[in-house]
């Protein structure tokens, strides 16, 4: 199966780009414009000097990719560095699984990578890209000071009442 960039991506028209960046400007406060969406819920962007950068959202990293947007599209024929941005082993096997997406969604971790989730089909499930890009945007920010290799535990309170419930319980 020959992929295409455009197979791995998500069209920008279609996505309000201050609600998904919202929950990320304490990582990529310098962004000027985004270039593209993966399906698997990281972005690449310019900055105010034209760089290139990825937004790897599993990983709450942001990486410089390109000198320019030029230099960007000359790395993107590494077929390493394309395999390892757009993870397109994944996405074939979630394909030949049967597992597509809505035009609203992508494929999140359901564990995220900065948290141990392993790179893999069961960890996937496709999700609204607003909630995606919200909810990696919080755990990220939260996880950015913590040395690598803490033990985090994360506890949900059970008895407290959801705020979007209604009526007696």
């Amino acid at each position: 199966m020959t992929i295409k960039l455009s197979d791995l991506t998500k069209d920008i028209n279609k996505i309000d780009h201050k609600d998904i960046i919202s929950d990320w400007a304490w990582l990529i406060d310098e962004l000027k414009q985004i270039l593209m969406v993966t399906k698997f819920g990281d972005l690449f962007f310019t900055d105010t000097k034209n760089e290139v950068y990825w937004l790897d959202t599993g990983a709450g990293l942001s990486a410089k990719v390109g000198d320019s947007v030029d230099h960007f599209e000359e790395v993107l024929k590494d077929k390493e560095k394309f395999s390892e941005w757009f993870l397109t082993d994944l996405y074939l096997q979630l394909q030949e699984q049967g597992r597509f997406l809505q035009e609203n969604e992508v494929y999140s971790f359901q564990t995220l990578p900065i948290l141990g989730g392993e790179y893999s089909t069961g960890n996937l499930k496709p999700t609204d890209i607003s909630v995606h890009f919200a909810i990696n945007g919080q755990i990220c920010k939260n996880l950015k000071h913590v040395p690598d290799g803490t033990k985090i535990e994360l506890k949900v309170d059970e008895g407290k009442k959801p705020w979007w419930k209604f009526g007696k319980s």
